[in-house]
């Protein structure tokens, strides 16, 4: 029996998800390298990582506004196109300074654009009561990506150089894009590979939608949205030390070779995939059985936040490599958990504007996260080396975020009670 058509899309979403990670890890991967050869510090070179992260904020909330009103298909294709182009003119970088701020900073834009593109398609094509599984596999490229970033980066360094690495991952990219422009639509009534059962599933699943505009000022004056939103900073303020600085860690701090570092970063996000997949099935569940998007959406993250943190924590302080990575793993399994709930939570706000509200949320994460590795670089330059300093700031953040997902209420945003009458049924009220 054929794949229903939305499992595909599902399925090459996720395909792009693990591309727009390897783009983005490729650089992390190859920093110590790229560190040893220009003689840039850590406290330099950490502005390579924040600023993709000042480019990756800056079309969050207008690429998820431009998919929910015109074409999430579009969106997607012309951010492929231009992150892989950018990634693909990297190496020109590899001795001027800027030029590699630069080029990192316009890979951050274009990537910036995908993942509420991502949210706004999904809300169109998936059913609700499958919309934690199919979601959360669409974006769990983010850790299948990294797990395919650290061997394969490793080897390419290896045999010829790090510049390469970025040549042949702006190829996946732009592969992708063309097959995405191909078979994708923006809505099942457009594809005409789904059948009338199939579209009369998805349609009758579908959280209810309206034609009447919900403006962008009221998500940026609710107050829920904004405490979830804050919580997210926290969040993906761990999340980008993490990524960014890992490898590095790795090698410096607990003495793994290249080879050893790549083996141990695919285990870590292979746990990753684990906590994403796990926790959006496990909230689709929870769903089925009555249980309120308020605990499935926060609360059930912030369950497997707070039991990320010990290990986050105790990673630091055992003195054995190898324990210190099975630590890793068990957190960041946990960790990424939380990550189904705050991926999934904007349909629960307002299907309509699922993209936007998405984009709302990493947008203010994103700049949480700038703040993530470039901290981290200063504060181990500052300590002479010290790595026990950002693992005691990220568990002090982790608690924040649980304590706030703990609390935040979840409810949905009503367009009627935020659109003004027109005047004429105001005017009648006197």
């Amino acid at each position: 029996m054929a794949w229903p058509v939305r499992y595909k899309m599902s399925a090459l979403l996720f395909c792009g998800s693990v591309i727009n990670y390897v783009d983005r890890v490729n650089i992390s991967v190859a920093a110590p390298v790229i560190m040893k050869e220009t003689g840039w510090p850590k406290d330099v070179f950490s502005w390579v990582f924040s600023s993709f992260l000042i480019g990756y904020a800056l079309l969050q909330l207008p690429g998820g506004a431009i998919a929910d009103r015109w074409s999430g298909k579009k969106v997607l294709t012309l951010a492929f196109c231009g992150f892989s182009l950018f990634t693909l003119l990297t190496p020109l970088g590899a001795h001027i300074f800027f030029l590699l701020l630069t080029m990192r900073f316009l890979v951050g834009a274009f990537e910036s654009m995908t993942f509420p593109a991502v949210t706004s398609i999904n809300s169109r094509w998936i059913p609700r009561p499958e919309f934690g599984r199919a979601h959360t596999f669409s974006i769990s490229g983010i850790t299948v990506g990294q797990m395919v970033a650290y061997p394969l980066t490793a080897w390419i360094i290896s045999q010829s150089s790090w510049q390469i690495v970025f040549y042949i991952n702006a190829s996946f990219g732009l592969v992708w894009a063309a097959v995405w422009w191909w078979y994708a639509t923006d809505t099942p009534a457009e594809h005409p590979a789904v059948s009338p059962e199939e579209r009369k599933h998805i349609e009758a699943h579908l959280l209810p939608r309206s034609t009447t505009q919900l403006p962008l000022r009221v998500l940026l004056t609710t107050i829920p949205l904004l405490v979830l939103s804050f919580a997210y900073m926290c969040f993906a303020y761990i999340g980008w030390l993490f990524l960014f600085w890992f490898p590095t860690y790795l090698i410096e701090a607990r003495g793994f070779s290249m080879a050893g570092m790549s083996t141990a970063g695919v285990l870590l996000h292979g746990g990753g995939f684990i906590g994403l997949v796990g926790g959006g099935a496990l909230g689709d569940w929870f769903l089925r059985r009555g249980w309120s998007p308020q605990f499935v959406r926060a609360r059930l993250g912030g369950i497997g936040l707070t039991l990320s943190l010990p290990f986050l924590l105790g990673a630091a302080l055992v003195p054995s490599p190898i324990l210190c990575v099975i630590f890793q793993i068990i957190f960041y399994l946990l960790f990424a958990s939380a990550l189904a709930g705050f991926s999934t939570v904007a349909i629960e706000f307002n299907p309509q504007l699922a993209g936007a509200i998405f984009g709302l949320i990493n947008t203010l994460g994103t700049f949480a996260g700038f703040f993530g590795p470039l901290t981290a670089g200063y504060m181990l330059v500052g300590s002479g080396g010290n790595w026990l300093l950002p693992f005691f700031v990220s568990t002090a953040v982790g608690a924040v975020c649980a304590t706030i997902l703990f609390l935040v209420p979840i409810r949905p945003i009503k367009l009627e009670t935020l659109v003004s009458p027109p005047i004429a049924v105001r005017q009648a009220a006197h």
